[in-house]
């Protein structure tokens, strides 16, 4: 969408506005309650419904006025907004998302649940945040819990806790539409239908979503091509069994067919890589009271992640020989040079002095090595994990509050590629947590989960947390927790040999695979973090503003991958001091506004070198200002800026982001949502590395909803 286009785009929605800027709607059908905005209740610190008050963890909540107000059109957009949460997109298809910016080239280190379910991918320790299948119009709320968190959840829950919580079908709307139009060839739909009766509430929503990336490689400065097309569906239903029980069924798929020409070197290239990922899920969840003292919580779900990513090259047989391949196991750096120039390599004084290696030469100089031939080759992998979860809330005592419970999962992956066949891990944990009201203003929270891993053995997460309530709307924490991150398949189990074959199968003879390999030596460790935090939150009521301050000291015993196709190095332990302060503050100037400041200050010991992804990606300052405005007239709007430094040693981030919209009645049980988004760049840095796409400064789009 150029400028002549974006401006016809908002006449348009300017002069609809005007038309309906007449007609009124009540607070519910903004999505905002207009009034002072209550104490949040939360799930996800400790498995309990909890206060912010209560819980054993600072917790961030972005709730579902925030996000519409954004106006986002994908998840990762809306986690800026959490301070000490590092956002950074790799491609068009591809992004990172993690707290306090460590492992930038997976997900380890973080949890992330949708409605309790880990979407994790155990394999090779990503989180499809793109291709997830689920929209952001499907989400309820995020409730972040920023800490460790593994006496909750188990490993992975090391530095923070993301848990998206989806709409409940009995709110959302009976039918609905949105598109979305604009720069970068965004164009996207949503679609949902909700049924109601016959015993229960469903709600099925289908949504695609497509644009064009980036558009130049910062460092090349050469246009290169990483569409993304996202199609996928969610379906949720509820059923209320007796006593008050719920039992809720959801699934969902996605299919992104996304170009990764980034990643790649692309002179090999008869067509650039597209990779197609499949994301499936079905889950069941019972949640059953027993009696006065006991509720029992029964959760079962299946993941499935199937990608497709054909590589079609012009490659010598060179490099798929065994001879080649034998070299590489003598010397890596020799094998190295002669695949990228044998005959200058064999030119060279070490080759000429060399018996051996005029040998090779000799052999390898035939045109049946050189010339080249047409291949295909892949990364493909498949992943399943299958996972149980029983629990029990035991209330005692008046005072006292205890969840007991277990879980058992199993992951396997398959790819011929990364892994030379199949592997899998099973996971068993017990867990549980005690909330103990001690007095009026003291309250005691313990937990621990015990784990057992068939790769890493038996790991023990404890957390205690006393809470001091000093007024009614105000607490004081201290937290003690320790937390693990166990390996994931890959660095335990990696075998990397990239099988290639003739596209004339006349010429099978001369299949091979690459000389280059990788093989995980067994030598992955458990990552261990010791965590002391000073933590105070407040409502004030009479402003109204609500303050949350996280002062924190973390001992890290973290390892540091080097994962590449000739190599695979896991080193031993590292060790990082990790220390720092997170203030989030949100102040109601007036019944329809909200003005939020999030900042974060982080310092790392770090070493001098680069190329080291625990530290990297860590910025020592970061922060967010929001403004959003609602009125019952139907109009919101929001501004919202955000910003991290010293990524990758000096580059520096940062972005404005606008919206406004508008919302008319259509007739008395329809309404018309009408948005424009725009998104700014205000530096010209690389999001994430130095030769990371750069977007074009802006990205303007419009958007048309219909509720009934």
């Amino acid at each position: 969408m150029n400028a002549d286009s974006a401006s016809g785009w908002i006449k348009v929605y300017l002069a609809t506005w005007v038309v309906g800027s007449s007609l009124s709607l009540s607070a519910d059908e903004l999505g905002f309650d207009g009034n002072q905005v209550a104490i949040p209740t939360v799930i996800s610190a400790a498995r309990l419904t909890q206060s912010v008050l209560d819980t054993p963890a600072s917790i961030t909540v972005i709730d579902r006025a925030m996000i519409r107000a954004l106006g986002t059109r994908e998840l990762p957009d809306i986690l800026r907004l959490v301070p000490g949460m590092v956002v950074g997109r790799e491609s068009g298809s591809e992004a990172f998302v993690g707290y306090h910016g460590t492992s930038a080239d997976g997900a380890r280190r973080m949890q992330v649940l949708v409605d309790g379910r880990s979407i994790y991918e155990a394999a090779l320790a990503r989180v499809d945040w793109i291709g997830l299948p689920l929209d952001v119009e499907d989400i309820e709320r995020i409730e972040v819990v920023r800490g460790p968190n593994s006496a909750t959840y188990g490993a992975n829950s090391f530095f923070a806790v993301v848990n998206i919580i989806t709409r409940n079908v009995q709110e959302v709307p009976n039918a609905e539409l949105l598109v979305r139009a604009g720069d970068d060839h965004i164009r996207d739909g949503f679609a949902r239908l909700s049924l109601h009766g016959l015993g229960g509430d469903w709600a099925w929503s289908v949504f695609h979503r497509e644009d064009t990336g980036f558009d130049i490689n910062a460092r090349k400065k050469t246009p290169f091509k990483d569409d993304k097309v996202v199609d996928g569906g969610y379906g949720k239903g509820q059923y209320t069994t007796v006593n008050d029980g719920l039992l809720t069924l959801s699934a969902g798929f996605s299919r992104m067919v996304a170009e990764q020409a980034r990643r790649n070197d692309t002179s090999i290239y008869r067509e650039l890589p597209v990779a197609t990922l499949e994301t499936g899920y079905v889950g069941v969840h019972w949640d059953q009271p027993l009696n006065s003292q006991h509720r029992l919580n029964l959760k079962a779900n299946i993941n499935t992640l199937n990608r497709d990513e054909p590589w079609y090259v012009r490659i010598p047989y060179l490099v798929v020989s065994p001879e080649l391949t034998a070299l590489f196991a003598q010397d890596k750096s020799l094998a190295n040079r002669f695949a990228d120039d044998p005959v200058m390599t064999c030119a060279s004084p070490d080759f000429v002095t060399n018996a051996r290696l005029r040998a090779v030469c000799l052999r390898l100089a035939d045109r049946n090595y050189t010339d080249l031939r047409n291949y295909t080759t892949n990364q493909d992998y498949r992943e399943q994990r299958v996972e149980f979860e029983v629990s029990d809330l035991w209330l005692p005592l008046p005072s006292l509050r205890v969840v007991l419970g277990a879980n058992l999962s199993q992951s396997q992956a398959s790819s011929v590629n990364f892994l030379n066949g199949d592997a899998e891990n099973r996971v068993s944990s017990g867990f549980g947590h005690a909330e103990w009201r001690l007095s009026d203003q003291w309250l005691l929270n313990v937990g621990a989960a015990a784990e057992r891993d068939d790769q890493s053995g038996e790991n023990f997460s404890p957390r205690v947390a006393l809470s001091w309530q000093l007024k009614p709307n105000q607490v004081l924490r201290a937290i003690h927790s320790r937390a693990v991150r166990t390996p994931d398949i890959a660095e335990s189990q990696f075998n990397a040999h990239y099988y290639a074959t003739t596209d004339d199968r006349s010429q099978s003879a001369y299949d091979g695979a690459f000389f280059q390999s990788a093989v995980a030596d067994g030598s992955a460790k458990t990552e261990r973090i010791r965590s002391n935090e000073i933590s105070y939150f407040a409502q004030y009521q009479r402003l109204p503003v609500s303050l949350d301050v996280r002062l924190f000291r973390d001992e890290l015993d973290l390892t540091r991958n080097q994962l590449e196709i000739d190599d695979l190095i896991i080193g031993g332990y590292e060790y990082y001091l990790m220390r720092g302060a997170e203030v989030s503050t949100e102040w109601r100037p007036s019944s329809f506004q909200r003005v939020q400041l999030n900042y974060a200050y982080l310092r790392v010991n770090r070493p001098s070198d680069r190329g080291n992804e625990n530290t990297d990606f860590v910025p020592t300052h970061s922060g967010s200002a929001i403004w959003a405005w609602y009125d019952p007239n139907g109009w919101r709007g929001s501004l919202a800026y955000g910003f991290y430094n010293n990524l990758n040693k000096d580059l520096f981030f940062d972005r404005l982001d606008a919206h406004v919209g508008h919302v008319l009645r259509v007739s008395e049980k329809q309404t018309l949502d009408l948005g424009l988004t725009a998104q700014v760049r205000l530096t010209r840095d690389a999001e994430l590395r130095r030769d990371n796409g750069v977007d074009s400064p802006q990205r303007i789009w419009a958007s048309v909803g219909w509720r009934y």
